[in-house]
């Protein structure tokens, strides 16, 4: 029996499976996301356990729980992030490093969400660096497959972006980084874009991109194709190129509003290329979602992927911008599970889940478990589906 507990990790995600007898031999519990940095998931986790902890994407409420483990990573055996996980940080720390950033002063809620992204990338570099029994890294991307009983969806080993290099003159970028980026940051991405001519772009003879980059083992170097390596660095420039008229407004006029766009077009980044991971025990099979885009969904589809799931974890904690009735017919779940807080995103007055998804939902007569109480106006319309509790954490107990 494979047990799948569903973790009440607040407006945060984690997902905690024990393999049954059939998949012993890989011999460690299997942990999707770490929920929030309130959310101490360490405390239903033995210190005899093996981990492999798989994350859907860098913020805070995927990842954030992992500061709790502090004094067990000995614990951690095997971290799997996305194959674009070291683009998305170098984005990160472009917005960081725009001219404007240090003239800012009603930004501060962006700047310190983007600075806890990066800060928790330099934790997972070191962790990985230790010693000889440091955990493997691994990356997540399309068509990998994991202990034979989990597979992987996306991101995608390229990206759809186009070839910045057939569009723009490489004196052209150059000059692009020192008019955005403050000088020190520039250097190092004009370092970044000679690495990529050169045509080893994992190559780089910066500390900064030691300092920041986690570098892949033996087994997924071999997937680092130059087909590989330049969809990676088309997509750090296409965000730029995509963006960069809310970038140049953005150092003209360095207010809120206008880092509040550029903060959401990193977000709807990061969700386009997060893991996205579809699990196979006892033939019963669950999607586990994190917060991938509608366009994840589309271009999965429109690939001919099978979605189809009986277990779902619905993206983003139920986001109405994430799913739609022709996303959930194609997975046809028969239970869908929403992990979530009530919480508020953008300026939408309805919290997570969005009224449309619980909705839709129902008009398929899906069966929905909730982590915690589903409240609209302050009435509650959705009880906590919580099995039990273990040590003060709420678990839901999938038995498959």
């Amino acid at each position: 029996m494979t047990t799948y507990n569903v973790i009440n990790a607040g407006q945060g995600d984690c997902v905690i499976i024990k393999p049954g007898d059939e998949c012993r031999f890989c011999g460690k519990k299997l942990v999707i996301d770490l929920g929030s940095d309130d959310c101490d998931i360490t405390k239903i986790i033995r210190q005899t356990d093996n981990l492999h902890i798989f994350f859907s994407h860098h913020h805070r409420d995927h990842l954030g729980g992992f500061r709790f483990f502090g004094g067990r990573l000995n614990q951690i055996k095997e971290i799997t992030v996305p194959l674009y996980q070291n683009e998305i940080i170098l984005i990160a720390r472009a917005i960081l490093s725009l001219k404007g950033i240090n003239t800012s002063s009603d930004c501060g809620e962006f700047i310190s969400e983007l600075k806890d992204i990066v800060r928790r990338q330099a934790d997972i570099v070191s962790l990985t660096r230790l010693n000889d029994s440091a955990p493997i890294l691994s990356f997540a991307y399309e068509g990998r497959d994991f202990y034979d009983h989990i597979k992987c969806l996306n991101p995608p080993l390229q990206a759809a972006t186009y070839d910045i290099m057939d569009n723009v003159r490489h004196a052209e970028l150059f000059d692009l980084m020192r008019e955005l980026f403050i000088e020190s940051f520039a250097d190092e991405m004009v370092l970044y874009i000679r690495a990529h001519i050169i045509g080893n772009g994992m190559n780089v003879d910066s500390q900064s991109y030691i300092d920041h980059f986690l570098f892949p083992n033996r087994d997924d170097r071999e997937v680092l194709t130059p087909d590989v390596l330049s969809s990676k660095f088309n997509f750090v420039f296409s965000f730029i190129i995509d963006n960069l008229h809310l970038l140049r407004a953005f150092n003209a006029n360095s207010n809120r509003q206008r880092m509040k766009k550029v903060y959401s077009k990193f977000l709807k980044s990061s969700h386009d290329v997060c893991t996205v991971l579809k699990t196979n025990f006892h033939d019963k099979t669950m999607l586990h979602t994190g917060d991938a885009s509608k366009k994840v969904f589309y271009r999965l589809i429109d690939s001919g992927v099978d979605i189809s799931a009986d277990y779902l974890k619905i993206p983003h904690h139920g986001s109405k911008h994430n799913i739609n009735g022709r996303i959930i017919d194609k997975i046809s779940p028969k239970i869908a599970i929403i992990s979530h807080d009530n919480g508020h995103f953008g300026s939408s007055p309805d919290p997570h889940p969005n009224k449309q998804t619980l909705e839709l939902l129902k008009s398929r007569q899906i069966k929905i478990l909730v982590t915690n109480d589903v409240v609209k106006n302050n009435v509650t319309v959705m009880s906590s589906s919580c099995g039990y509790k273990r040590n003060e954490l709420e678990i839901i107990s999938l038995f498959i």
